[in-house]
């Protein structure tokens, strides 16, 4: 039998190499089941509750971080009462396998290099290219200079843009806060580019804008009224279609796969697909995300 204390400072010292490397410092906390991180990332906490040891990261200032603020990256069984040191082991490695994932191995890896070139205006409006992530965030971030800074920071993170991981921690925030001012200069420049992405954007990129973002909106009549007069007449359906799918019963799935997608992992390949039409005849489904 092991105690909770004892378990914890073994994961302590198990993990403090992985944690050194991925950028988290302990933090002193009164709590008899967890340990605390911080770092250029978030707040990290490890829990041991319910026979199980879990693995969390959250974007709110460490005073503050609730239970509920933290995203999931990980989560092992482990009963103290059966528990020896082959189990603290397993824990370890599982736990330090998902810190290098997430934030050694891609971290650096476009330090110090300047972000790809965007794709011109010119050869998306004559047709001959479409909006990739890059362009994406480059012309997003022209509109919201605030932004433009946390826009690099993620591309010297991982290495290549991550585009939802971008909107999920930053830019969503800022297109609701537009929504809700409504003010018409500002939302015509931000539907503007919208109303372009959703025409002339990849797949992925389409998908990004019309669920990810503003199926942020979660179903608010009210947001949703602020953007009618400005979305095209391609974006605006499917984004009140998309807004009504994911604030159903059998939305929820998706909904929890957008506030909880799954550990980033680099690709060997990618992949440009074609966007097919979302609904079509009002009866389709989401895509897969």
């Amino acid at each position: 039998m092991m105690e909770t204390k004892q378990a914890l400072e073994q994961l302590s010292k198990g993990m403090e190499p992985t944690l050194t490397e991925a950028g988290f410092a302990p933090v002193a906390r009164d709590e008899d089941d967890a340990l605390t991180f911080v770092g250029e990332a978030g707040v990290l906490r490890i829990w041991l509750r319910d026979d199980k040891a879990a693995l969390g990261l959250s974007r709110q200032p460490v005073d503050i971080a609730q239970d509920g603020d933290f995203d999931q990256l990980s989560l092992s069984l482990l009963e103290l009462a059966a528990a020896d040191e082959r189990d603290i082991k397993y824990v370890i490695d599982d736990f330090c396998d998902v810190l290098r994932e997430k934030f050694v191995r891609r971290k650096g890896a476009a330090a110090g290099k300047k972000l790809p070139k965007s794709i011109s205006k010119t050869a998306i409006k004559n047709g001959d290219a479409y909006y990739d992530a890059i362009t994406f965030g480059n012309s997003f971030t022209g509109i919201f200079s605030e932004l433009r800074q946390a826009y690099k920071d993620n591309y010297e993170l991982y290495g290549e843009f991550l585009c939802e991981e971008f909107f999920r921690q930053h830019g969503n925030a800022v297109v609701l806060e537009t929504i809700r001012r409504n003010d018409k200069t500002e939302m015509q420049r931000m539907f503007r580019l919208f109303n372009d992405v959703y025409e002339n954007g990849l797949n992925d990129v389409q998908s990004l804008l019309v669920v990810t973002i503003l199926g942020g909106m979660e179903n608010d009549q009210r947001l949703l009224a602020n953007c009618v007069d400005y979305m095209s007449e391609e974006l605006a359906p499917v984004v009140i279609r998309v807004n009504a799918y994911l604030a159903s019963k059998a939305g929820q799935t998706a909904r929890q796969r957008l506030e909880h997608p799954p550990i980033y992992k680099p690709k060997k390949k990618k992949k440009q697909g074609v966007f097919s039409q979302m609904f079509s005849g009002g009866g389709a489904a989401l895509p897969s995300m």
